[in-house]
């Protein structure tokens, strides 16, 4: 009997070990084939993946309009239950309250975006034209500092070579470029617009699933909840709620924070420059605030082109423009930024440089607008996870020490 039930123990306690087995052989096997396809065939994987993407661009599309429209939407909402808390028919206010906030959220965010574009071309396009214009002014500078530093190092017996600019053929060099590049980015532009115009319904499908999931996005909220709840374990549904709502926060306050402080840099200097009397100040302005949303390298890309196109026109202005950004950018980091985006980012300075590079590096542009947001997460995530283990740590450690003293 005892032989028996023995026997009957090591079948019982066999069969867990043989499933969990099978299952890491399993997820082995998959890994390894999948690692296999990508090495063989990647243009077929590249390929498969293009497609998904196709099929699923809508909802991308969709999904992200509706981050940034819920993201103006809040706040109203707020704004419309303030103004009608006094009114007796709280019924009507209530169902009133999303479809008007949400058509105004999206008229908001639309007519923001139509208003910067056609601010800043027009702008761009006059300071072009008036660029290509003052070449022969701007070459004659160039030669009289060059005469200029002539004289002063034949002082000290160094002669520099002679030059000699012609300024018809300057004049006339600029504008076949302007002409030229001016037409390919037109044509650029234009076969963007086609692009564009050929791809209305992955539009119409996203703005259509962004007003579906604003306004259902309660019940939605719930019935992930329940997915997950049923899905998974309770302590794995409860940490990727945990993760989901971390992650939001995160962005929300980023993206809000970051725009904010965009704008305030780019008023303060348009403000300044105009007290100062510099020249190109809306579209330096324009260009100052749009760069700025890039962490770090934005305010160095947008000063330098600023100073550029101030240097042509004036060396002591373009000095005193330089000296301005410093001091606006000392200004903004140290006043504005820790007051509208405060700590919620909470990176460390060397970790935001390096989500920068890497973000922009993997990504262009749009990693190193999200890199910052993105290493916060797992920075966050990272932090909590080494301190609970530390925790952990401590606590074994303090219980082991206490047996040791009782022994």
């Amino acid at each position: 009997m005892k032989d028996k039930k023995s026997e009957n123990e090591k079948i019982q306690f066999s069969i867990p070990l043989n499933k969990r087995l099978l299952k890491y052989v399993f997820f082995i096997t998959l890994i390894i084939a999948i690692a296999y396809t990508v090495v063989t065939q990647p243009q077929k994987i590249i390929s498969i993946l293009g497609t998904i993407v196709g099929l699923v661009s809508p909802f991308i599309i969709g999904f992200c309009a509706a981050y940034v429209v819920n993201l103006v939407l809040r706040p109203l909402e707020r704004f419309w239950m303030w103004i009608w808390k006094k009114t007796k028919n709280q019924k009507v206010v209530l169902s009133t309250k999303r479809p008007i906030c949400l058509t105004f959220s999206f008229l908001i965010v639309i007519g923001a975006i139509f208003a910067i574009v056609f601010m800043v071309i027009p702008a761009f396009k006059e300071t072009v034209v008036s660029f290509a214009n003052k070449v022969p002014q701007y070459a004659k500078t160039i030669e009289g500092w060059y005469y200029t530093a002539v004289e002063f190092f034949e002082k000290y017996n160094f002669t520099l070579p002679e030059i000699s600019l012609n300024t018809a053929k300057l004049t006339q060099f600029a504008k076949d470029i302007i002409s030229n590049y001016g037409s390919n980015v037109l044509d650029t532009t234009v076969n963007v617009t086609a692009s564009i115009v050929s791809a209305v319904v992955d539009m119409v499908l996203g703005l259509v699933f962004a007003v579906y999931l604003l306004a259902q996005k309660e019940k939605l909220g719930s019935q992930v909840k329940k997915v997950m709840s049923a899905v998974l374990m309770p302590k794995r549904a409860q940490g990727l709620t945990n993760i989901t709502a971390l992650t939001n926060d995160i962005f929300t306050k980023f993206i809000t924070g970051q725009f904010a402080d965009a704008c305030i840099i780019g008023v303060l200097c348009f403000i300044g420059m105009l007290i100062f009397r510099m020249p190109y100040a809306a579209i330096i302005s324009v260009l100052i605030g749009f760069t700025a949303l890039v962490p770090i390298f934005g305010a160095f890309i947008g000063a330098g082109v600023g100073a550029f196109l101030i240097l042509l026109e004036s060396p002591i202005k373009a000095f005193w423009f330089i000296v301005f950004i410093i001091i606006l950018q000392q200004i903004e980091g140290n006043l504005i930024y820790p007051k509208v985006v405060g700590k919620s980012v909470g990176l460390p300075g060397i970790w935001v440089l390096v989500a920068v590079t890497v973000g922009g590096s993997l990504f262009g542009v749009l990693g190193m607008l999200f890199g910052v947001p993105v290493c916060t997460v797992m920075y966050v995530l990272l932090k909590d996870f080494v301190n609970s283990k530390s925790k952990n740590n401590e606590q074994s450690n303090a219980v082991e020490g206490a047996e040791d003293d009782q022994s």
